[in-house]
């Protein structure tokens, strides 16, 4: 009866997950036995990693990424840096030549310090001959010089003004004779302004200079008070008050002097606030009168104790690279403007 029973019963422990050993010599109480879970069976034990540690429960969790396997996972390597090129230094460019006057400029201070510091008979003597080849080399820079200046009006200094000591004489004597003559022409077209103050001691002292000025050239003097009162001295007696003409012309001090010509190619030129002499107001009332066309160019040339022979700025703007990069159109250029004002 109990052989007929076991087929069916072992293939209902074999469904419930309890193995049943297949030995026909166990005992009916072993062979119906069921395992409560505290002693597994062998087929159980074999690869069964949670029996082996069954203290951690049913909902242990393990990360992956430990630090061991990390260690074994290789990082990716890193990208190829391209290799620089390394560019040829450009040659650096070629120094003075020996003895050229760029490289006395650039090598004197040196052997001069060698010398100074370390004064042995071969030092000494390389900085006296150096200095000697830089000596001569300026005297036939001299020479030649001289020679071109005195082939060419133009760069001749004794075409502006007379080098010969009685030349320069003659020459201060007519300028004195044009200035004269200057002055007295502008005299008969503008007059002098002269502002004061009664307690001014430099403003009588301009009033002298005035009188003379007024017998020399013939200036007409109209002196006008700032507070309204006389001069001490008694200059002047017939004054005018000021009526804001002082505020006008912008006077800040006295004694001040305004050379005035009226109508409509006049106006007011300031000469000067302060004490002037004589010659001073005169060049100045020339010069400024000669600025704004009170004068024309042969009044004013008269005056000068040298001929202003200079390039204007049209001809040195008109002087391009080309130009200045050859040496006899340079020249040409320069020379012919200068000879205009021969």
């Amino acid at each position: 009866m109990i052989r007929q029973l076991l087929p069916p019963l072992t293939l209902v422990l074999a469904c419930c997950g309890h193995p049943v050993s297949a030995q026909e010599g166990d005992s009916a109480g072993s062979f119906f036995s069921v395992s409560d879970g505290r002693e597994p069976t062998a087929s159980v034990l074999d690869g069964a990693p949670f029996y082996d540690d069954k203290e951690r429960g049913w909902f242990w969790y393990e990360d992956p990424d430990s630090e061991e396997d990390m260690a074994e996972i290789e990082p990716p390597p890193p990208p190829p840096v391209p290799e620089k090129t390394t560019e040829p230094a450009p040659a650096a460019p070629p120094g003075p030549k020996p003895l050229s006057a760029e490289w006395l400029r650039k090598n004197m201070e040196k052997y001069r310090d060698q010398a100074i510091d370390d004064p042995t008979h071969e030092n000494v003597s390389a900085y006296m001959y150096l200095q000697r080849v830089m000596l001569d080399k300026a005297e036939k820079f001299t020479e030649v010089s001289q020679r071109v200046v005195m082939a060419d009006a133009v760069l001749d200094e004794n075409s502006r003004r007379p080098i010969a000591t009685f030349g320069a004489f003659a020459k201060d004597e007519m300028s004195t004779q044009g200035t004269e003559k200057a002055a007295k022409k502008l005299a008969e077209s503008a007059g002098l302004w002269f502002f004061y103050a009664s307690s001014c001691e430099f403003c009588v002292k301009e009033a002298g200079v005035l009188k003379g000025l007024m017998n020399a050239y013939g200036f007409k003097v109209l002196p006008i008070a700032l507070d309204g009162l006389p001069l001490p001295s008694g200059a002047f007696p017939d004054f005018t008050v000021d009526r804001g003409q002082a505020k006008k012309l912008g006077v800040e001090t006295t004694p001040a002097l305004f050379l005035v010509k009226p109508g409509e190619s006049g106006g007011a030129l300031q000469l000067g606030q302060g004490l002037l002499s004589g010659d001073e107001i005169i060049k100045r009332a020339i010069a400024l009168s000669y600025e704004n066309g009170w004068l024309n160019d042969d009044d004013y040339q008269d005056t000068l104790k040298v001929n202003p022979i200079q390039v204007d700025n049209r001809t040195l703007q008109n002087i391009d690279e080309k130009t200045v990069n050859d040496p006899g159109e340079l020249v040409r250029i320069i020379r012919n403007n200068l000879r205009q004002q021969l």
